[in-house]
């Protein structure tokens, strides 16, 4: 039987961040039955070596318009850009582009393809994502809230599918080693929490060090990219009147994550609801949960999908200082509760949330669009 020929699209592996997860579902999915390709509009960055170095086959070409482009013009251009794609015969167009562009979407119909985008994030106000979804044959949305509040309507609810994000348990997973806590320069007895996330307003971290202000001897390792110098210098000179440079370190993008986590007593993630962000399904999360680090979160969407406040982790009113502070001295006053929590959420990811069952889920649907 012919395989179901599959073009994974991101616009490049330099600052695309969902890169890793896209390539996840890639490697994972069932080589009897699916071949699939990559898709990029320009080359570099350290998963586009990846993938060469494991010839997994790529298509370097443009497959948008730009933004800017007027509809016509996008409409021409897509027209245009299709013709690279069509001999390729592509039976399913599967795009992690996060932006409401929806040029691709005639380019992957135009091709022949069925094309499919996964919603990663909770921006909707702009008609671009109405007309993206149009012309999608699929979409996959991240979590409940997208499903009640963006695709409730009886025109979206038979092409859109609840597919939750996935984690690799071969990568984050409880370890007993403690070394790191020497490098980064952390007492052996500190109550040490950490933050894995970009350095932007959603993620809302002045509440996180506001909070920690609150805990006395508290430590708090951020560790993610600068995406906001003009936020970051604020988040510097808020520690610095807070008092808790020395317990507040910024380590920028952290290679070894899952260190990180089984070093620390707790995960924070504090994205608030910032301009209307709110998260997807957060897999910074996920990677605590699967190594049994207990999780706080903040109450918005994306987080409250993953974490049942006192089941499997602690939920906090985003943008309450108290509230979070409230939370980490419960969860260091009480390790035996923090205990049965953090083994509730390994045992979530491992039912749930495995890449493992991402990938199934998205074999199921693939099947159902070309009648497997």
């Amino acid at each position: 039987m012919k395989k179901i020929k599959v073009l994974f699209t991101i616009p490049n592996f330099k600052t695309a961040g969902s890169g890793r997860e896209m390539l996840n579902i890639v490697e994972h999915l069932d080589k009897d039955i699916f071949e699939p390709w990559v898709g990029v509009q320009e080359t570099g960055g350290e998963l586009f070596d990846e993938i060469i170095k494991k010839r997994i086959p790529i298509v370097v070409q443009p497959f948008m318009a730009q933004e800017s482009d007027s509809l016509i013009v996008k409409i021409r251009k897509a027209k245009s850009l299709s013709k690279d794609f069509k001999g390729l015969g592509f039976d399913i167009w599967q795009s992690f582009n996060w932006s409401s562009d929806f040029s691709e979407a005639f380019v992957a119909r135009w091709s022949g393809a069925k094309f499919v985008y996964v919603k990663k994030n909770m921006n909707w106000g702009r008609k671009a994502w109405k007309t993206k979804t149009m012309l999608s044959s699929a979409v996959v949305a991240r979590n409940s809230t997208m499903l009640s509040s963006f695709f409730a309507s009886k025109k979206y609810k038979r092409k859109v599918s609840l597919i939750s994000g996935g984690v690799d348990i071969d990568v984050f997973k409880p370890e007993i080693d403690q070394s790191l806590r020497k490098e980064l320069n952390v007492p052996d007895t500190a109550v040490l929490g950490c933050c894995t996330a970009h350095i932007v307003r959603p993620k809302n971290i002045e509440t996180l060090i506001k909070a920690i202000a609150k805990v006395s001897d508290a430590y708090i390792i951020i560790a993610g990219a600068v995406r906001d110098d003009a936020y970051y210098e604020e988040l510097q000179q808020l520690t610095v009147q807070l008092n808790v440079k020395g317990r507040v370190r910024f380590v920028g993008k952290y290679d070894n994550v899952n260190a990180l986590l089984n070093i620390s007593n707790f995960f924070v993630l504090p994205t608030n609801k910032y301009k209307g962000h709110e998260e997807g399904c957060p897999v910074a999360v996920l990677e605590a949960m699967a190594t049994g680090t207990p999780c706080i979160v903040s109450d918005v969407a994306g987080n409250t999908d993953l974490i049942e406040h006192e089941k499997s982790g602690l939920i906090f009113k985003a943008d309450n200082v108290d509230s979070l502070a409230y939370s980490i001295r419960e969860l260091i006053s009480k390790p035996t509760h923090a205990k049965v929590l953090s083994e509730a959420a390994i045992d979530k990811v491992y039912s749930h949330h495995t890449i493992q069952h991402e990938a199934k889920a998205f074999e199921a649907l693939y099947k159902t669009m070309v009648k497997y």
